[in-house]
């Protein structure tokens, strides 16, 4: 949905040529469509602390406390050095917001004048004139006040006085009489508590992955708006697929003055391929104060196309407006659509249900990220750039699922807009996450009024999967994470209360929408008994989540075939270039120090990385922060692939236990909200970690892989996604190549015919690992291991399909690889963005690691080199020099005496 309903933005767009935009955001001017006017109250506002301390600084709308006060230096930046916690004080404080603003006569004049908060953040209580006029309790709502008895001609205040989150959520833990756990954020999270009791994005009081900044604010726009008999609140459009056309239902809802009968019209239009088609619906209604108004018509099938996830087909969209005309107001709303059919597939299979999303009829193996606030601070967190660029990375990665969890918050219209055009679809969970809930009928009537306006505004993207009733709710209490065994059938109740009522709300607006009541859970089993069971991570059902830290990540063991892994993630810890964005001190950097430990925020944090990269990786000189960065990136990258693998070889097939039949995984984590240690693919500086540049390979339509089971065999399997597949075969040769780590020349090649189909895992061979190297010339039984590997390449007609795949036939640990010289041999510009570097090796070279101090994407990156000379391309983000990038280019590798004890 371009707008969700009629705001600001909305009147601007129709009624103001796009050159003077910039008059009315700054200057706050008057727009209007006819009777219905809309005025702008956001820009330059002050603030104040409630006692006095701090008065009239200067503050932005839309904006929050903690970015208002970094602009008057009242603060340092919390994201630097221990910021976030020495300016713990802000979100224990009051704070009050005001402006002047005027109106003139004629807007005075309208029988309904409302002021209209998109977002406040989040209890806070308005006045005009000194007069209250409302108040507020949910971050996530829309605020409409009615001021048309408190406004007058010329100029008026506005005042909006803000208590701190932190003591309203401690305030509110007593009003019903009950704990309700976890009461607190607080140990190696350093956050705060009662997080539950409130409706406020819960990342912000501190997460494993986040710091604890409770903002305040006005985070989104605030407007005047005036009209005289009715004006269009939302606008739904849902279709159905009819044999020859497409039957198109629409729901209008209006806001109006009380006790008004609304005639005029309602008048529809609908882009299609060919032409546009306008459908007018007479209304003459008494309402009270608001009204639904429904209208179907149909279009012809053949005018529009379908839309498509990411590498399926194209992502067609339509615009689809209503604009309503009453005697006096015009308004309007302009959405986009895409027609597609989502369905999500629970057949039994075996002692199970299978778990998978068919879009158009077609099974689509779900392959993404979960993605966390694009900035802990909300007003920030809704940047364009940002969220076009991570959205971006998402689709040239091969993803078409992103998931935004119950951590997080609803995102802005803009991402959806975006996931629109770029075909990501989106698991969006509503923002429950981890703990138990209050349910007495303020608290539930505060969630549905939260859920009645966001699925208003959300439900018309073609990119919207699925809704989840939050993240780990069933999980935490199944498992017994907070004590609430003793009160088990209690928290048990109260649980199963707070998704019915969830479930009802969004299908009381949405009845198609497709709903699962948490994540991880059992999906169709769940529901079966009542929403609640014991073992919310089944492999034979619904979804499931993994943190594995004590077990050997790169054993396939290690990675359970789920039917679908809505979460799985490894810590790493980010590159030495973005640690120092957030220190000058370089010794700060060393693992056991008080700086790292302070952003490890995760339990065991450091304990957590060691137990991953052991098996793995020598760490006897962990505490050179250099080497132990590198190798939590290695093993990060290696084990989401062999996970991402793993799971995808298992497509539309089951072992003889019942598990398999994997069909989608969502790894955490896309993004991250500050420089930490975390399990994020890029950091928070945008700077790409080992495991983004593995994505891409991992994620491809088509792709061979290898692992060695617990029999010492190579198993072999190919899968391929490519659309063109759907309704035929695909003959293919799997190259299987084996290498010295002391020579570029091939031990031995085997070609390997197979035939693929559409969607399923493909068994290409089963090799006796240790027969089959010694027998090449790999050196004994014992040691063949240690000193050979597997190079992987799947062909079709001569041409390489799938990216080039290589298999450990050991741990690193015992790989006998050798010392080698890698550097970079020359650089040359292509174009003013764009550079070619050639890097060069005198032996096989493990995780050649390139690294810019400019900002920009390499081709390539932590690759294993197995040629003499290399080309690797790089795109800055903005034009530079060739004599500054290569300046600032350095390359390192595993290889070598600094990273690694030979």
């Amino acid at each position: 949905m371009v707008f969700a309903h009629f705001n600001l933005v909305q009147c601007l767009l129709y009624t103001v040529p796009m050159a003077f935009w910039w008059l009315i955001l700054v200057f706050g001017e008057i727009c209007s469509t006819n009777g219905f006017r809309v005025q702008n109250l956001g820009g330059e506002w002050t603030v104040h602390e409630t006692t006095g301390k701090y008065s009239n600084l200067s503050a932005k709308v839309p904006g929050g406390i903690y970015t208002d006060l970094m602009r008057n230096k009242i603060i340092g930046d919390v994201f630097y050095g221990t910021n976030d916690t020495e300016t713990r004080w802000v979100a224990k404080t009051n704070w009050t917001y005001e402006r002047v603003f005027s109106v003139d006569e004629t807007f005075v004049r309208h029988a309904t004048i409302n002021v209209v908060f998109e977002g406040l953040d989040t209890f806070a209580t308005i006045l005009i004139n000194g007069v209250e006029i409302g108040r507020s309790e949910n971050m996530f709502r829309r605020y409409i006040f009615d001021v048309t008895k408190a406004l007058r001609i010329g100029q008026n205040t506005v005042v909006v006085r803000f208590v701190s989150p932190i003591l309203m959520a401690k305030q509110l833990l007593s009003n019903h009489g009950y704990m309700v756990p976890n009461a607190c954020q607080t140990g190696v999270i350093r956050g705060e508590c009662h997080i539950n009791q409130i409706r406020k994005m819960h990342a912000s009081f501190g997460w494993d992955y986040a710091i604890a900044v409770p903002s305040m604010g006005i985070w989104k726009e605030v407007y005047l708006e005036g009209y005289d008999t009715a004006i269009i609140r939302y606008f739904l459009v849902d279709y159905e697929e009819e044999s020859d056309f497409w039957l198109i239902k629409t729901s209008t809802y209006l806001d109006s003055t009380r006790n008004t009968t609304i005639k005029g019209k309602l008048t529809y239009e609908i882009e299609t391929d060919d032409h546009n088609i306008t459908k007018i619906a007479k209304i003459n209604h008494q309402i009270r104060n608001d009204l639904k108004v429904d209208f179907n018509f149909t279009i012809p099938k053949l005018a529009v196309q379908k839309w498509w996830p990411n590498g399926f087909g194209s992502q067609n969209l339509y615009k689809v407006s209503v604009k309503l005309n009453t005697t006096i107001d015009i308004s309007y709303i302009n959405t986009t659509i895409g027609f597609r059919k989502i369905e999500l597939i629970q057949d039994p299979i075996g002692s199970g249900f299978t778990f998978y999303f068919k879009v158009n009829d077609v099974p689509i193996f779900a392959k993404g990220a979960n993605v966390v606030p694009f900035n802990i601070l909300p007003e920030e967190s809704y940047n364009r750039d940002r969220i076009s660029e991570f959205l971006e990375i998402a689709r040239r990665s091969n993803m078409n699922m992103l998931r935004v969890s119950g951590t997080s918050i609803y995102e802005s219209d803009y991402f959806y807009q975006k996931a629109d055009q770029l075909g990501l679809l989106i698991w969006q969970d509503f923002p429950f996450a981890l703990f138990s809930y209050p349910t007495y009928p303020d608290f539930l009537e505060n969630v549905k009024a939260e859920i009645r306006h966001q699925v208003k505004r959300l439900s018309n993207h073609p990119s919207l999967a699925i809704w989840a009733g939050g993240s780990e709710t069933e999980l935490a209490i199944s498992y017994n994470w907070y004590g609430v065994k003793r009160r088990f059938m209690f928290y048990k109740k109260q649980y199963i209360k707070l998704i019915k009522t969830i479930q009802s709300e969004l299908w009381s607006i949405q009845p198609k929408a497709l709903f699962v009541s948490s994540c991880p859970n059992n999906g169709k089993k769940d529901e079966e008994v009542g929403y609640f069971v014991m073992d919310p991570t089944s492999t034979l059902f619904g979804t499931g989540s993994y943190y594995f830290y004590f077990t050997n990540t790169l054993d396939v063991k290690s990675h359970p075939l789920s039917r679908f892994v809505i979460e799985q993630g490894y810590l790493s810890i980010p590159d030495v270039d973005s640690w120092m964005t957030v220190t000058d001190d370089v010794t700060n950097l060393y693992q056991d120090g008080i700086f790292v430990e302070h952003r490890h925020h995760s339990n065991l944090g450091a304990y957590n990385l060691l137990t991953t990269i052991v098996p793995q990786l020598d760490i006897s000189n962990h505490k050179e922060y250099k080497m132990f960065i590198f190798y939590s990136q290695i093993v990060q990258a290696l084990s989401v692939k062999l996970g991402v693998e793993y799971r995808r070889s298992f497509m539309a097939r089951v072992t003889s236990s019942g598990e398999g039949y994997s069909m989608g995984i969502l790894f955490w984590s896309l993004n991250d909200v500050w420089v930490a240690p975390s399990w994020s693919a890029i950091d928070y500086t945008g700077k790409w970690k080992i495991l983004q540049y593995f994505v891409s390979d991992f994620f491809a339509p088509t792709i061979i892989t290898g692992f060695i089971d617990s029999f010492r065999n190579l198993q072999i399997y190919a899968v391929s996604e490519i659309p063109r597949l759907r309704n035929s075969t695909m003959d293919v040769t799997a190259v299987v190549t084996v290498y010295k780590w002391t020579s570029f020349e091939p031990v031995h090649t085997m070609r390997i015919n197979a035939t693929l189909e559409y969607g399923k895992g493909t068994q290409v061979a089963q090799i006796d690992r240790d027969l089959y190297l010694r027998n090449v010339g790999c050196g004994s039984f014992a040691t063949a291991s240690t000193n050979c590997f597997f190079h992987l390449t799947l062909e079709s007609d001569g041409d390489v399909v799938a990216p080039h795949n290589l298999v450990l036939a050991t741990t690193l640990k015992y790989s006998k690889f050798q010392k080698t010289r890698v550097e970079i041999v020359s650089t040359r510009k292509i174009r003013g963005t764009k550079f070619e570097i050639s890097v060069k090796c005198d032996g096989i070279s493990l995780f050649v690691w390139l690294n810019s101090k400019i900002s920009g994407e390499f081709s390539e990156n932590g690759f294993t080199q197995i040629v003499p000379v290399k080309n690797v391309t790089f795109e800055a983000k903005k034009k530079i020099s060739l004599s500054v990038f290569k300046e600032s280019l350095t390359v390192i590798h595993l290889n070598s005496d600094e990273y690694y004890k030979f």
